[in-house]
This record gives structure tokens, C-alpha cells and sequence, in this order.
């Protein structure tokens, strides 16, 4: 039968002068017939041939010293998460002469370790720090290849497209973005080629893989802040439409009529759907960079930055539309939660479990004393949720619900939102002065979300207010007097924070008139299923489709992760897969990959279903390597000393377990 190397993805280092020799054909455009060349190196060698790369070029274009500087920050967060992951990689590559590298989309080296020889025969082709590696500029390569492909590949020797790059051998894996799934990076791994092994492949996928997890854990704790500080502006602009983007210009979430933005403004709207990047609003760029990518129905003054403390989070995009009114009371949110809830204030929390039921059932005691209310729980366990419900359940449906995020806002901005202010009492003051949300929450209900967050020096304004029912708004001297429930909720351990003195003890007794603690989701895993399926007829409504089937596979997924962001994270995630999933399936391959936990796992693979008795002791063998380096979180020197073997003798069985039939190692 013909030779052919079509299905193999690691190359063998014998065949390099078979490799070699059809090289010389192809560039004398001879055919290759049988030649033994992967078809992953013959498509990159003709692609190579059609960008007129000059297979004679001495080494890699180079940029600048600080153009490297300028791109190591644009793509700072990538560095950072992938830190961990390369210095894994250079403990265990310590002394086989490798460089290791992580690349930009483009091809440009942005970080390399190594050893000081292999380093300085790297930079005699620029295989160092701005070196550019795209195949249109230096041909076949692991960098370039990986990039023009999507996917991981190992190119050794002669299957390099340039002359003076065939001493080398390679490996990389590209990052992609854990919620849009475009390319980050590339995480490579290169020497000269006598230090070719077939592992190093596995090596830099799994690297690729925990630095996608790590990039998905800081994800979650980015997004959870800009929600939180942007929730304010949701309600504040609820007549208008409304897009948060996150720094990196992912749109993480919509409000508003999406056909009187079209109709209005000409806006397109897919690229304004969750999940998407807005060009132009990746703060990571600079000022000019953005404003040269920014599409022209984009106007600046629609542009809101969404800051905490000295950290800009993100960008609030608020496309006003004039035709509608009443920006102040309630938002979208509040008729979706009386809609759905029926004639039920807390229908709209869903779940049958113990814990929730007495949690429920204390909640509706308390919604009719009208008397202030602290709620405490984790971040997204549902506190604004919650608070809806007990002002709908309460003595004041009629009046206003009106809620402001105090860890959100400056000091000088949470004074004004919450007291008001008199026309001229600072600088940009509007005309005719503005009514704080104590007024706005005249005979109703006021949510003080974050008051852990609340600065100190504001604190016994708020007392103040509390105790008197008295409002003077900024700049004036008349006093107005208010009847509000106040309706507080905290992440935070307040009585610590009383003790640290960063919390009032008297304010703390004045808003605790009586608690209500919140489960965490973790808690009540039988309910999610129910959320899911809400959820689901939610977004259903929303996006104008059919409630979407679920896998049994993501149900399990979903269910058996703990959820640290609770409900908020699970609503964010769910929306995600909803709105990426094509077809009328939500399917396995949608999960984020922190639910999925895929990161730092060896890229051999596992099933969901029950496994196979396990007769042989090969199949033993492999089960407990598999295990090892699963609970050491990929860290192969920890899952060699937990098996009792030393590293080199793990790495020889890896290497035979990803040669054997059937395993992911062979298809990684």
C-alpha cells in the first residue's frame, strides 16, 4: 500500500529524509504522489508557495523593542494567566534544551524562557522576543501552522518550509477565548531538532488548556465585578438601549427595544448580541487604536466607562432612544419579574428545596412588618431578587422600587444619587437640580445593594437619614422629608466589618431590624435544574425562538458544578450557551470550560458514561497515570511522585499511552 502520513499528528523523526526529498520536488513544483508528507505540512507548504514565501529566508521579521512593549500590554491579561501554565513548562523542560514561547494572534513571540544556548541559537533566526512567526512571512512553522489552522500541531525538521529553519523542531497549541472561542495566542515549545519527543505535543495542549481555565476563572470574577457596578446604569437608562461590554469588548449583556435601535439609529444588531466583540472597545488598545477600529454609528457620547475604584472594568454602550420615557423607578426587570411571577411576589425564585422553602417562607413574615431589612449571601445568590419580591409582598406595592448599588459610585456621586442636589451646587450640576433616590422612593421601597461598600465618611449621612426620615438634598438647606423601607443587602461579614471599624455599629443595628440569610446555589443543587429550565422559556421569550432541547450531558455538567458566582453566574453562562448553540440543541461542546473542567487535565480522554471493566494491566496502568495527573492539576512532577515513579519514567509512559489505539493522546 502507498506511504502516507495523512492521519498522523506527530511526526516521526525517521522519515525526515523522505520529508526532505519531497521538499525539493515541491519546490520544483514536481507532483507528490505517495510521498509520505502529513497533509497538515503539504497544506501549509501551499500556502506558503501562495503568499511567495522565499523558502531561501535567513530567519523571522522582527519588530521593534517598543512595539513589543506596546503589544506585551495589550495583551497583559493573557501574560498574566499564562504565567503559571509556562512556568510548569519550563520546570519540566528544564534540561532538554527547549525555548518555550507564548505568541500574540499574530505570530509575534511576546514572553520566551530558556535555556541560555538554545536561546542564542534562536536568535539567530529571530526565534526570540518580537520575533514574528505568521506562515505568510516565514512559511510552515508550529506557530504559523497552529495559527492558520485553529489547532495544535507538531512540525519537525525538514517539514519547516524555510531552509534555515529545518534544524528546528516544534510544537504549539493557540488559546482561544473562553467566550468567543477566537484565537489569544499560541503556547509553543521549540529546539533544535535532536531534541524531538513525541510528548511534547500533550505538553503544550495541556498548557494551552490551563491557561483557557485560568483565563475563564479571572473571566468570571471581572464579569461578576462589572455587573455588579453596572446594574445602576441598567435602571437608570431602562428607556433606552442598553450594552455592557467587558474590557476586551465582549458584549456580556443587552437591555431595551432592539427594533427601535435598528429603526432609530441603523445600528446592526449582531454585533451587538451577547458573546460578540465590538471593534473599537478593547480598552486594551490605545486611544488612537480604538478610535481607529470604531464603526462610525458607534458616537462616543454613547460611550460610558464602568470603573471600580481605579480599575475600568468595562464600557456601558447607551443608545438613547428620545421616543420613550420614565428612566427613574423601574427597569426592564421589574415587569419581566411581575409578568412572570403571576399573583405569586416570590414566584419568580424559582427551586423546591428545603433550604429555599424556609427560606421563602421566613421571607414572606417579613415582607408585611415593614420594617428594614438586611439580606445577606453570597454574590448572585438572588439579593435584589429577593428584595423585589418582599416590596411586592409588602405594604407599599403601590409605591416606586427603587434601587442603587453603593459600591458603584464615588463618594461624591453616591451623596448626590442617594440625597439629590440643587441646580448649581457643584460643577455640571444639572438645571433645576435632581430629586436622590430617597426622594424617588418616596412611599415605596429603597434597595441599598453593597452596603459593605458604603464609605465610611457617608455612613452617618445615611443614619442621619434613617432616623429622621429627613432628606437635604446637596447645595440646599430645606428640608424634605421621606417614607421609604429600606431594604439593604451585603456580601460581607458586617459584624467583622464592625470590628475592623470600617462599618458603623449603629448604623448596622438600624438597617438589621430583622435578617434574612440566602442559600448559595451550591446548596440547593436540586434546584437547578428547575432554574435551567426558567431560564430557558426566558430566553426563549427574548430571543424570539423555540425553548432550546438540553443535552442530558450538560444537565449533569451544570448540576454537579458548585457555582461560586450562584445564580448570577449560572443565568450569565446559561445565556451564553443559549444564544451560541445554532441549532435548536444546547449541546456539551457550548460548555464554559470552567463548568466543563477541562482545565490543567492531560488532553487524554474521558467519558461521562460508565466505564468498561478494566481487565489488563496496561488498561490499570494507564487509569492510575491518568488519575495522578488529573489531581495534580497537570503538574507532572507532583502525579510522578504521588505514582512513586520518577518524571522520566512518566513522561516514557505517557508517551506510549498516547501511541496507543483509541486514546486522545493520538488524536490531541
Amino acid at each position: 500500500m502507498p506511504f502516507s502520513q495523512s492521519g498522523v499528528l506527530v511526526p516521526r523523526s525517521g522519515d525526515d529524509p523522505v520529508v526532505a526529498s519531497a521538499w525539493e520536488r515541491f519546490l520544483q513544483h514536481q507532483p507528490l504522489v505517495g510521498e509520505g508528507v502529513r497533509s497538515v505540512v503539504l497544506a501549509s507548504w501551499q500556502r506558503s508557495r501562495s503568499e511567495a514565501v522565499d523558502p531561501a529566508r535567513h530567519a523571522a521579521p522582527a519588530a521593534a523593542a517598543e512595539r513589543v512593549r506596546q503589544m506585551q500590554l495589550q495583551n497583559r491579561d493573557l501574560c498574566d494567566a499564562a504565567r503559571p501554565a509556562l512556568d510548569s513548562l519550563r520546570d519540566i523542560l528544564r534540561e532538554c534544551g527547549t525555548l518555550i514561547m507564548l505568541c500574540d494572534p499574530g505570530g509575534t513571540i511576546l514572553q520566551l524562557n530558556g535555556e541560555t544556548r538554545a536561546r542564542s541559537v534562536g536568535e539567530q533566526v529571530n526565534l526570540s522576543t518580537g520575533g514574528c512567526w505568521n506562515e505568510d512571512v516565514i512559511g510552515t512553522n508550529a506557530i504559523g501552522t497552529a495559527i492558520a489552522t485553529g489547532a495544535p500541531v507538531q512540525i519537525h525538521a525538514s517539514e519547516h518550509f524555510c531552509l534555515d529553519v529545518k534544524r528546528w523542531t516544534c510544537a504549539a497549541a493557540p488559546v482561544l477565548d473562553p467566550l468567543t472561542r477566537s484565537l489569544l495566542g499560541v503556547v509553543d515549545v521549540s529546539g533544535v531538532k535532536e531534541t524531538f519527543h513525541g510528548h511534547t505535543l500533550g505538553l503544550v495542549v495541556t498548557a494551552a488548556r490551563q491557561i483557557e481555565g485560568e483565563l475563564a476563572r479571572l473571566d468570571v470574577t471581572l464579569h461578576e465585578r462589572l455587573l455588579a457596578r453596572a446594574i445602576d446604569h441598567f435602571i437608570r437608562y431602562a428607556s433606552d438601549f442598553v450594552v455592557l461590554v467587558d474590557s476586551r469588548g465582549r458584549v456580556l449583556r443587552s437591555s431595551g427595544n432592539a427594533q427601535a435601535v435598528m429603526e432609530t439609529h441603523g445600528v446592526r444588531l449582531p454585533l451587538l448580541q451577547t458573546g460578540n466583540q465590538v471593534p473599537g472597545l478593547n480598552l486594551a488598545l490605545s486611544d488612537a487604536e480604538r478610535g481607529c477600529q470604531r464603526a462610525e454609528w458607534l458616537r462616543p457620547e454613547w460611550l460610558h466607562l464602568v470603573k471600580d475604584h481605579d480599575a475600568t472594568l468595562g464600557t456601558m454602550v447607551v443608545i438613547p432612544l428620545r421616543a420613550q420615557t420614565n428612566r427613574t423607578t423601574l427597569s426592564p426587570l421589574t415587569t419581566a419579574t411581575m409578568s412572570l411571577g403571576g399573583n405569586d411576589p416570590f414566584g419568580e425564585i424559582i427551586g423546591a428545596s428545603e433550604i429555599l422553602a424556609a427560606t421563602k417562607a421566613r421571607a414572606r413574615r417579613i415582607a408585611p412588618l415593614d420594617l428594614p431589612v438586611l439580606l445577606l449571601g453570597e454574590t448572585g445568590a438572588g439579593k435584589e431578587l429577593f428584595a423585589r419580591a418582599l416590596h411586592r409582598a409588602g405594604n407599599r406595592v403601590e409605591g416606586p422600587f427603587v434601587a442603587v448599588n453603593c459600591g458603584a459610585l464615588t463618594r461624591e456621586l453616591l451623596a448626590s444619587e442617594l440625597f439629590g442636589y440643587n441646580e448649581g451646587a457643584f460643577t455640571g450640576a444639572r438645571r433645576g437640580g435632581l430629586r436622590g433616590k430617597f426622594e424617588q422612593a418616596d412611599g415605596g421601597t429603597l434597595f441599598l445593594d453593597e452596603i459593605g461598600e458604603m464609605p465610611l465618611d457617608m455612613q452617618p449621612h445615611l443614619l442621619r437619614v434613617l432616623q429622621d426620615g429627613i432628606v437635604v438634598r446637596l447645595g440646599d438647606t430645606r428640608e424634605r422629608h421621606v417614607s421609604v423601607r429600606v431594604i439593604a443587602a451585603t456580601n460581607r461579614d458586617l459584624q467583622n466589618e464592625i470590628a475592623a471599624r470600617h462599618f458603623r455599629e449603629d448604623l448596622y443595628h438600624r438597617l438589621c431590624a430583622v435578617s434574612l440569610q440566602l442559600p448559595p446555589l451550591r446548596d440547593r443543587p436540586g434546584d437547578i435544574e428547575a432554574i435551567i429550565e426558567h431560564l430557558n422559556d426566558k430566553l426563549a421569550r427574548k430571543y424570539g425562538c423555540a425553548p432550546k432541547r438540553i443535552e442530558p450531558a450538560v444537565y449533569q455538567a451544570l448540576v454537579s458544578y458548585r457555582w461560586p458566582g450562584n445564580i448570577r453566574e449560572l443565568q450569565n453562562a446559561f445565556e451564553v450557551m443559549f444564544a451560541l448553540s445554532e441549532g435548536s440543541v444546547i449541546e456539551v461542546s457550548l460548555l464554559p470550560s470552567s463548568v466543563a473542567q477541562v482545565e490543567g487535565s492531560i488532553p487524554i480522554a474521558t467519558s461521562t458514561a460508565s466505564p468498561a471493566p478494566i481487565s489488563r494491566l496496561d488498561d490499570i496502568e494507564r487509569q492510575a497515570i491518568v488519575s495522578a495527573i488529573a489531581s495534580a492539576h497537570g503538574n507532572i512532577s507532583m502525579a510522578a511522585r504521588s505514582l512513586g515513579i520518577s518524571r522520566s519514567t512518566l513522561y516514557v509512559k505517557l508517551a506510549a499511552i498516547q501511541t496507543q489505539p483509541g486514546s486522545s493522546g493520538s488524536r490531541a
